[in-house]
């Protein structure tokens, strides 16, 4: 292995507010997420149980609207002071109702939206006319704006600097400890000047920088507040640098565990301008978003991804935006994925992590196919951290994108297709300029370069910012800056194509473990959900790599008998769950163990893959308990390498909710639906339970064990020439409601590709695939399948030319 380096900037013994020779400095981060990083999201919120089912009439089929249901269940929680809106397994059909901005509005603190699973239980927004308008909308009722004080102003009477909690006022008169206050100052002709902006900003677009704060103590006699987090950019009395109180913002709050997916706008007329132009479809759905926090501190979102309601019929998940936080702090988005807007034109529209607010964390997330998959604005964006997330292949990049959004960390990203941009904009109506100051890119790995680009990260920044390491197969940092250039002087870049032995692998982490006293920072994995190999929590034996496996990252290797990881877990209920792991090896020795203490709760073979980066995936069973525990990753035997590990419930068990609940709002506990269909993964190694027809060419399905999603075997339509080839089951059902799905991928060509229902008592019903290339597994479902003759057929159509090829693998036909 490589010797490992450190940043300069970054000692060993680091602390907040160390400089170098030339005064650059990193800030500390530690305090992005809920409740600064300090807490853990709580698993069992306070307050009762509300059913939108069993209580609310709601329909978990998706036939009538549910949208009057669920809202007064959240209204009915926040009356009570707060409570669990729990949406069981299904699909639930909501719009914006009337004048309404949003489908569903939580308003009040302490309520939770709560589903079954992201692959359980699905919010489908079934209105395309949305623009400006969100599916589930958290805010309070009454206005909470930073820049609107409701307390009469007092002026900071000193010029204040990045890193300062101790702010100098003209008065303490009228503030507390625990309040919290708005830190503003503007961008007056002096601040505009300095900027090098002058005729290009003004006042009242760009605001000047903004920090909500909280109040931690009051010194009376010297006339100084300290507060909760540092001032991240110089605060001057020259810009009439105050504070003041604002309205009261939403806590307590969160949306987990569902997906959320949006029905596709049938019209015509998305050019990048349209969603100036009424009538158009563009102007239609323009700004529209899956979910928007606006004046939120202490919130969450967890669990919950974007997903192709049926009734699209391309491959849609989203009008516009996915995730947007604005003017919110101290909230956790992490285990999202937002992907596949319908409209990515310019205006702002097919963000799908839009970052407006201050000390945020984004983790464990994924972006795919958005306009830009992960953006910063405004100047009182300031803190926020996105760490250990992945982009895939948006239309244009990652960015810091308007108005001085300074002192923002990227950490650990990888970026496919993607890369990261932290330059000057020459755009928008008022112009966007300096972009951003003081922000950071930590540990980038690269895994592919943007079509037509050569750099993972492109940083000019105003002032000084920061890239440390980067790594993969796409590595090159873009910095340099021409004698012209406004952005001198040059950013400080280190570690290029070096970031597997940067220590440490992550800033947050390791700046949340010093301001912990240096004790070793737990975050708890939460079960069901995917754990990364690479983020134990101690091991014994082993070494990390990067992986060539779909998203990059790194995997774990070196494995021998007796060697162990040992991963914090959070298990969100006891019950059996369905483990997937994703192993490469070229021997067939392997064997892995997972252990609770000393009881071994699975055992999985691992097989020989073909290379020890020839990646498949294979799975098994664990009974797990629910809460907090140490799970251990032991090789009972040698020779694999490990990416991840997947966790999905199967059957929880009946446990009773909280004795304070009144039985009338308890939750049903529900078993997940059996899967009707015989040798649905093709694990017999053959066709068993299944009907071909094929054309004149000949048979073109097989089952065979090249890259199966699960377990050792998949279908496959290939055949050399053109072919035609239909595979199915057809059953004696009862009547009743269905889900059919499938997941697949193809190399793309074909004529028709599509997954089918049909002879079910209604006309034939598709999910199309279709003809563009599908590099990794992806879900493909016909939802609402209302079986009315006690019979359905399923199965899948490929009518291809020659060596088109698709791969399917776990069909399922689900009765809710």
């Amino acid at each position: 292995m490589a010797q490992s380096w450190r940043s300069s900037l970054y000692p060993e013994h680091w602390t907040p507010g160390y400089k170098d020779a030339q005064g650059s400095f990193l800030h500390d981060f530690s305090y992005a997420g809920y409740w600064r990083g300090e807490k853990e999201i709580p698993s069992t919120p306070p307050g009762s149980v509300y059913n939108v089912v069993t209580q609310y009439g709601a329909d978990a089929g998706g036939n009538a609207d549910s949208t009057a249901a669920i809202q007064n269940a959240i209204n009915a929680a926040g009356a009570a002071g707060g409570g669990v809106v729990y949406l069981p397994a299904g699909t639930y059909r909501v719009r914006p109702q009337g004048t309404s901005s949003s489908a569903l509005w939580i308003k009040t603190n302490n309520v939770v939206l709560r589903g079954a699973g992201k692959t359980a239980t699905f919010l489908y927004n079934d209105a395309p006319n949305m623009r400006e308008k969100s599916v589930i909308r958290v805010a309070p009722d009454r206005s909470a704006d930073w820049l609107t004080p409701v307390s009469a102003p007092t002026p900071i009477r000193g010029d204040v600097n990045p890193l300062a909690t101790v702010i100098p006022v003209g008065s303490v008169s009228g503030y507390a400890a625990n309040d919290f206050i708005v830190l503003h100052a503007d961008a007056t002709d002096g601040f505009i000047a300095e900027h090098g902006m002058s005729g290009k900003w003004n006042a009242a677009t760009v605001k000047g920088p903004a920090f909500c704060r909280k109040i931690t103590a009051i010194d009376a006699a010297a006339n100084t507040l300290t507060v909760d987090i540092p001032i991240r950019y110089p605060l001057k009395t020259r810009d009439k640098a105050r504070i003041y109180k604002t309205g009261e913002m939403l806590s307590e709050v969160g949306i987990e565990q569902l997906s959320i997916g949006m029905k596709q706008h049938p019209g015509s007329s998305w050019g990048d301008l349209d969603y100036k132009k009424p009538g158009t479809a563009a102007y239609d759905v323009h700004a529209s978003k899956a979910i928007g926090f606006s004046n939120v501190k202490n919130g969450w979102i967890d669990r919950v991804d974007s997903f192709k309601p049926s009734s699209n019929a391309s491959d849609v998940h989203l009008l516009s935006h996915g995730i947007v936080l604005y003017q919110s702090r101290t909230v956790t988005v992490q285990n999202t994925h937002m992907q596949k807007p319908q409209y990515r034109g310019e205006g702002g529209n097919g963000y799908l992590y839009l970052m407006q607010g201050e000390d945020n964390l984004v983790r464990h997330a994924a972006a795919t196919l958005g306009r830009h998959s992960f953006t910063f604005q405004y100047m009182w964006t300031s803190g926020n951290v996105i760490y250990d997330s992945t982009s895939n292949k948006p239309r244009l990049a990652t960015d810091f994108h308007m108005y001085l959004s300074m002192a923002n960390l990227l950490d650990n990203m990888t970026m496919n297709g993607d890369f990261i941009e932290a330059v000057y904009r020459p755009y928008g109506t008022v112009e966007h300029g300096w972009t951003t100051s003081q922000s950071v890119v930590w540990n980038t790995n690269g895994v592919a370069y943007a079509p037509g680009q050569s750099a993972i990260v492109k940083s000019r920044q105003f002032g000084r910012g920061y890239v440390i390491g980067t790594r993969g197969a796409a590595g090159k940092v873009e910095y340099e800056v021409p004698s012209a250039d406004r952005s001198a002087p040059q950013d400080v870049v280190e570690g290029v194509g070096m970031g597997a032995d940067l220590t440490p692998q992550s800033l947050y982490m390791d700046q949340k473990r010093i301001r912990n006293g240096g004790a070793t920072v737990v975050t708890y994995a939460p079960i069901p959900g995917r754990v990364e190999a690479e983020q134990y929590s101690a091991m014994s034996g082993i070494q990390t790599e990067n992986a060539k496996d779909a998203g990059g990252g790194l995997n774990v290797g070196w494995i021998e008998a007796g060697d162990w990881m040992d991963y914090a877990v959070n298990v969100a209920a006891a019950g059996t769950y369905k483990v997937e792991l994703r192993v490469a090896s070229q021997a067939d020795t392997g064997s892995l163990q997972l252990r609770i203490g000393d009881t071994a709760v699975s055992t999985i073979a691992v097989p020989n893959t073909g290379g020890w980066q020839e990646w498949q995936t294979v799975s098994g069973e664990a009974t797990l308990g629910a809460g907090r525990n140490t799970l251990r990753v032991y090789a009972a035997g040698a020779g694999f390498n490990l990416n991840w590990l997947q966790f999905t419930e199967q059957q929880p068990a009946n446990e009773q909710p909280p004795a304070q609940q009144p039985p009338a709002q308890q939750p049903v506990t529900q078993q997940p639906p059996a899967n009707l269909l015989k040798n649905p993964g093709f694990e017999t190694g053959n066709l068993e339970g299944w009907t071909e027809w094929h054309g004149a060419s000949g048979l073109a399905c097989k089952a065979d064990a090249d890259k199966p999603r699960t377990g050792g075997y998949k279908l496959t339509h290939w055949l050399a020439g053109a072919y035609q080839q239909l595979t199915s089951q057809s059953l004696a059902v009862p009547n009743g409601v269905y889900t059919v799905s499938v997941w697949a991928r193809s190399g793309g060509g074909q004529k028709a590709l599509h997954l089918y229902a049909k002879n079910y008592g209604a006309a034939e019903v598709q999910a199309v695939i279709g003809s563009q290339p599908v590099a990794d597994y992806a879900k493909y479902a016909i939802d609402n399948v209302r079986v009315t003759n006690g019979r359905i057929e399923i199965g899948v159509w490929s009518d291809a030319n020659a060596g088109n090829w698709a791969a399917f693998d776990d069909f399922e036909l689900i009765r809710y």
